[in-house]
């Protein structure tokens, strides 16, 4: 229940359709038989050059995996692949296309008349791109002839009034295609948090466009070679409808479990430089752990990131708050096009920057270098993994009026998501994942034990435990982690009352006593093996029926 009495529904048995409308006037078509080959003179020389490289995705989440806030079970979209060799495939896809890790991903390919199975195998933790494995084996030879990777061009950087252009898939596996001008390379995302946390991107530039195919179309923004500037990619975020309700009935009050928001979508591009360092990082083998991918081991690669919400402000305020005029012309001269300092916006819970950066802070300098932009800061975080500075940034912040100098610690996160996630009574815990954590908030007695979703008809429904909570104690033993929460729910049995206690997103706290059901509902395990490179469910406690 959220702090204004209404529930908060995230329930396993609420889904969101989230599917590609063809809604696009099909011009420029490249027709293909099962060979390979044949395009209509209309055709630019990009999409001729882009064609075999696109993929369309058909993305379904199971129920026990709806992990990590993610929105619906349904999605669809269209990808790039940007490696394609005899033993392996890479595809890379926005995040709200690939949303969770435990996901069953079919690959259609533009080139060839084949449908396969895809692994997902990398989430930036904070970009929007997922990359997405297949087995080339699997295309056959024709098959793998047909297929071709894209070449990425990550710099130089795109700039106001470049021509590009917007290729993507329709529904029939059919190129389409339009020349578009970039009207801002570098706009800024200000996308809220939402009812449920899930993924949202920030820290993030992105390419604005003054033409496309609507909120619906994905796929590559390429220049006339058919070189990949950026991925055209889907973003997700939510509007409010409580306005909307209040005007149409006034009068009329609000049902427990009604929602307030809904899910909107619009299209953005994501320049290819992170996309490019990470599979680089593959290909040459990365500095993290090993993930099976098609029989062969391969190293996966850390990011090292500043664990802070950032957001821009340009200097004309920055000068009203008392940023010295030195600092403003050195920011000019580092950055004259955006004119902007970076400010603080909020330092996600459990990093190592929570307790040193403060909310408004102006981040001026990084090793004495001026920093304008995100990418500057994500550049001296990849430059850490390359010196022996400990993983630490000298920063220059302006604070209220003083000019102070920092050591922030940086944190090096995987692409993995979220790996392990418990199903007891009905609910789905796991690790708080860093939508979660992005709130500034994690509870002292333990964090580490989430709630993330419930079953309609469970004990934890019945009772009203419900999700955007964390458990703390259960029948007052601590829960600090999962590995606690296994060892004392293991030890309950069927018909049991259990007594809960709970803090809720919000810092309140709640107890409550529940009936255990082992019978319908029994205690379970689902963990990635990324030895194995797959899910296994393990049952931690059921009900023996042959003692009834």
């Amino acid at each position: 229940m959220s702090s204004d009495g209404f529930v908060t529904d995230c329930s396993l048995n609420t889904t969101v359709e989230v599917m590609l409308e063809d809604t696009i006037a099909k011009e420029n078509v490249l027709l293909r038989d099962g060979q390979g080959a044949a395009a209509v003179a209309n055709a630019s020389i990009a999409e001729r050059v882009i064609e075999p490289t696109l993929v369309m995705f058909e993305v379904h989440v199971p129920p026990s995996c709806m992990l990590d806030g993610v929105h619906s079970q349904h999605f669809s979209g269209t990808g790039v692949i940007i490696y394609h060799s005899h033993s392996m495939g890479l595809v890379a896809v926005d995040k709200n296309t690939v949303a969770v890790s435990a996901s069953d991903v079919m690959l259609s390919f533009a080139a060839y008349p084949i449908e396969i199975p895809g692994e997902v195998v990398f989430l930036h933790p904070v970009h929007n791109f997922a990359l997405v494995a297949y087995d080339s084996s699997a295309l056959g030879p024709v098959g793998v002839s047909a297929v071709q990777a894209a070449e990425l061009l990550p710099d130089p950087a795109l700039r106001r009034g470049d021509s590009v252009y917007l290729v993507g898939l329709n529904r029939s596996l059919q190129a389409t295609s339009r020349k578009s001008v970039v009207t801002n390379p570098c706009a800024t995302l200000n996308i809220g948090s939402a009812d449920c946390p899930r993924y949202r991107a920030t820290n993030m530039e992105v390419v604005e466009l003054d033409t496309d195919f609507g909120s619906a179309f994905s796929g590559v923004l390429t220049d006339e070679h058919g070189r990949v500037r950026a991925i055209w990619a889907s973003f997700s975020t939510q509007v409010s409808t409580l306005n909307k309700k209040y005007k149409k009935k006034r009068k009329t009050k609000l049902k427990v479990g009604s929602n307030t928001s809904e899910d909107h979508h619009f299209v953005r591009g994501i320049p290819v430089y992170a996309i490019s360092q990470v599979l680089h990082n593959i290909i040459s083998g990365g500095n993290g752990w090993h993930l099976l991918i098609n029989g062969v081991k391969r190293p996966m690669p850390l990011i090292r990131i500043l664990e802070v919400e950032l957001y821009r402000t340009l200097l004309s305020k920055a000068r009203s708050f008392g940023l010295s005029d030195d600092w403003i012309q050195a920011l000019i001269k580092k950055d004259p096009v955006r004119r902007q300092v970076l400010r603080v916006k909020g330092c996600l819970a459990g990093s190592k920057a929570e307790n040193l950066l403060e909310q408004g802070d102006m981040v001026l300098a990084v090793n004495k270098e001026p920093v304008t932009c995100f990418r500057d800061i994500e550049n001296v975080c990849h430059a850490l993994d390359i010196g022996e500075s400990g993983g630490e940034l000298n920063m220059t912040i302006f604070r209220q009026g003083r000019e102070l100098d920092l050591v922030v610690g940086t944190d090096v996160r995987d692409g993995n998501g979220t790996t392990r996630v418990i199903n007891w009574c009905g609910c789905i815990v796991q690790d708080p994942h860093p939508a979660v954590r992005a709130l500034g908030f994690l509870p002292e007695e333990g964090h580490g034990v989430y709630v993330a979703r419930w079953c309609r008809g469970s004990p934890v429904h019945r009772y009203g435990l419900y999700a955007l909570q964390w458990i703390v104690e259960v029948n007052g033993k601590p829960t600090p982690d999962l590995d606690a929460f296994v060892n004392v729910t293991k030890e309950l049995e069927h018909g049991e009352f259990v007594r809960v206690r709970t803090i809720h997103l919000n810092s309140k706290p709640r107890v409550l006593t529940l009936k255990q059901d082992l019978h319908y509902w029994p205690t379970w395990e689902l963990r990635f093996d990324p030895e194995t490179a797959t899910w296994h469910r393990q049952t931690i406690k059921a009900l023996d029926c042959q003692n009834l």
